[in-house]
């Protein structure tokens, strides 16, 4: 069994309609904007941004467009961070053996 046939529809949707959010960070999207760049329909992406807004990972504006939160967004930064100690600790163990 594959992992993609593994896993729930819902949730892959979901995930594809996060995706399709941050491609509008800086201005947001309407949910047929969503729909179209998830290729889903617009039920789903209320469902979804339900989901994402409960999370904390997504908030609607007052005209209606739905942006990813800092929340959401720090999420990256975790993973720079985890990078940065990652290549730190080679860095200490390259010079623990080489004295460089």
């Amino acid at each position: 069994m594959s992992a993609e046939s593994d896993a729930s529809e819902g949730g892959l949707r979901l995930l594809t309609v996060l995706e399709a959010l941050c491609g509008y960070a800086a201005g947001g999207a309407a949910n047929s904007e969503l729909a179209k760049a998830a290729q889903t329909s617009a039920p789903n992406i209320t469902r979804a941004m339900r989901t994402l807004t409960a999370k904390g990972w997504a908030r609607k504006s007052e005209d209606g467009r739905f942006f990813p939160t800092p929340q959401f967004t720090r999420l990256t930064f975790a993973v720079l961070d985890d990078f940065a100690r990652a290549e730190q600790q080679l860095h200490d163990l390259k010079r623990s053996m080489t004295g460089r």
